[in-house]
């Protein structure tokens, strides 16, 4: 690390006097786009420029939006936070909503410090007040802790929470169930399943039993998070195997995935277990609603020669997203073939042209790229992004430069965080 922040240093340096980057420091997008695409047709702009002129450009989002689309900006900002990390510190000086938020994510990112955070406790502002809840993870803080789990506004409950999941104090149990059967809000009832998660191992089956209650009310969402929790070092042999068990025999849907999946990254399932988990992807795969069957197509792990085999079945069926889906994983083990069929799907005025060619994108295939390239100019924002996502997987961000112009701000933001993320993962 103390070799690449240097290296980033003089790179951002070495460019911040170029024309893109004066025109994307004042926002002038016209220009900006007028010198990338210049750049862009002589190939020479890198990934690394173009890295560059994403941190400028969101930076400044970040600097000028106001009110909630402040917030937005702060929230695109999550994923690319480490790159950003300037711009949130300086937006988090302003005692505004998004300021706040902005102090969260570099609070979650161990960028700003505990103490820091708790001098918002009393705060009037919710968003403001959440980030000194959030920081609520001492000992001593268990009673502010379940205090701010009951708070009426919903940012703060969810921090509280997420405090309770890093106290890891046994004491919370209680408080964390009533949140989890009560909340008002989907998220903070699987904030608190995930905090019972991180507990501290409770000899008995007590908490597994817990989470079977809240099981039988659940929904699809909270249910995926209790089958992880089942499946977590500290419930797996104090109930939590048998509970898996049950689902594995008997439950469809998300959830009966999501179990599958937990089961078999464990290494001590055993032979049975493991069984019924291979037996629940198969039959997700083959049969029930559409979103369970594209879940169990994402999550089955192919190294299994029964799923591998469910898979290819898959990859015959006349339903085009479940197709697609299917052939993805099959072009992620360099199947030729399926590889061929996701090129035809890929075609301009196919129904699931973008869907093949973000398959191909994460398979390598550089065969899509121009069709890609086509979808930066797109009506549709959604589109554009997406297009901006498979020249990612694809190694060559810089070619979607042309969206830190856009006339969206939030294409712009979220376009600059794709290109940011990209130069990370090349590093």
């Amino acid at each position: 690390m103390k070799f690449l922040f240097p290296l980033g240093l003089v790179f951002f340096t070495a460019c911040a006097s170029s024309p893109a980057m004066r025109a994307a420091e004042r926002g002038d997008r016209a220009a900006l786009a007028e010198t990338v695409a210049a750049e862009g047709r002589t190939g020479a702009l890198s990934n690394r420029e173009a890295a560059a002129l994403a941190r400028a450009v969101a930076a400044r989002e970040i600097r000028i939006a106001e009110g909630p689309e402040a917030v937005e900006r702060v929230h695109d900002a999550v994923a690319c936070g480490h790159e950003l990390d300037a711009a949130l510190a300086a937006r988090s000086e302003t005692h505004d909503d998004a300021g706040a938020e902005a102090a969260l994510v570099r609070l979650d990112a161990g960028r700003l410090g505990l103490a820091n955070a708790r001098s918002s406790l009393g705060d009037t502002n919710a968003h403001w007040r959440a980030l000194g809840t959030r920081a609520l993870v001492r000992d001593e803080d268990h009673k502010a802790r379940i205090l701010a789990i009951l708070d009426p506004e919903p940012g703060v409950r969810r921090r509280a929470l997420r405090a309770a999941r890093d106290a890891h104090d046994e004491t919370d149990l209680p408080a964390l169930a009533d949140a989890a059967r009560v909340d008002p809000n989907p998220m903070n009832r699987s904030e608190a399943v995930r905090a019972i998660a991180a507990l501290p191992p409770i000899p008995d089956d007590r908490v597994a039993n817990l989470l079977r209650d809240l099981w039988a009310a659940g929904d699809d969402g909270l249910r995926e998070d209790i089958a992880l929790a089942w499946s977590s070092s500290a419930i797996w042999g104090a109930g939590g195997r048998q509970a898996l068990r049950v689902v594995l025999a008997s439950d469809h849907g998300p959830a009966a995935v999501e179990a599958a999946a937990a089961v078999l990254r464990r290494s001590d399932a055993g032979d049975e277990m493991a069984n019924l988990a291979i037996a629940r992807f198969a039959n997700s795969i083959e049969q029930g609603a559409l979103p369970t069957r594209l879940q169990a197509l994402a999550r089955a792990p192919l190294d299994r020669p029964v799923l591998l085999g469910a898979v290819r079945k898959a990859a015959e069926t006349d339903v085009p997203n479940i197709r697609i889906a299917a052939l993805a994983r099959l072009a992620e083990e360099k199947d030729a073939r399926a590889i061929d069929q996701l090129e035809r799907f890929s075609q301009p005025g196919s129904r699931v042209e973008d869907r093949a060619r973000l398959a191909l994108a994460n398979a390598g295939d550089r065969r899509v790229q121009l069709w890609i390239e086509q979808d930066l100019t797109a009506e549709a924002p959604d589109k554009r992004l997406a297009a901006a996502t498979a020249l990612a997987a694809l190694r060559v961000a810089g070619r979607a430069a042309g969206l830190l112009a856009d006339a969206d701000p939030r294409v712009r933001m979220r376009a600059a965080c794709t290109i940011l993320l990209a130069a990370r993962r090349c590093r």
